[in-house]
């Protein structure tokens, strides 16, 4: 059964972040931010996680979120369950699963900043994929 990862790196210093990877043994890092970027921790950034991770880092911008969804829900014009319903709805526009098969996902890591996935599009994300390639497990790290 393959299994999918999801991550968030707040909180987690370079060191701990890769030892959790390796620990899972992750193929690709799939960076699913919006903006790849982080003024707190550079290591965090799209393209030095490139350079760190080499052919396992992907950004896949077809799992983010669009900017007037995000911004909404960080000013609290959107509530948690407006948002997963607006996201939800963005994935079902876009498709993102029709060109993937079970092997393109196993042991892929889907990232994101928050900490926790209770309230993170990267958990939405897994489910959407899970709901689209059936036999799918799901683990937050």
């Amino acid at each position: 059964m393959p299994k999918i990862f999801t991550i968030g790196f707040s909180g987690k210093s370079p060191d701990a972040f890769m030892d959790v990877l390796d620990a899972v043994r992750v193929r690709t890092v799939w960076d699913i931010r919006l903006w790849r970027t982080s003024t707190h921790v550079p290591f965090y950034n799209g393209d030095s996680l490139a350079a760190t991770l080499g052919p396992r880092y992907e950004h896949h911008p077809e799992f983010a979120p669009t900017a007037q969804i995000l911004a909404g829900y960080k000013d609290g014009r959107i509530t948690w369950p407006d948002y997963e319903r607006m996201y939800h709805e963005l994935l079902v526009a876009r498709h993102p699963t029709v060109v993937l098969a079970p092997t393109d996902l196993d042991r892929i890591c889907l990232l994101c900043t928050e900490k926790s996935a209770k309230q993170c599009h990267r958990r939405l994300a897994a489910e959407y994929i899970a709901v689209k390639i059936p036999d799918i497990e799901i683990v937050h790290l």
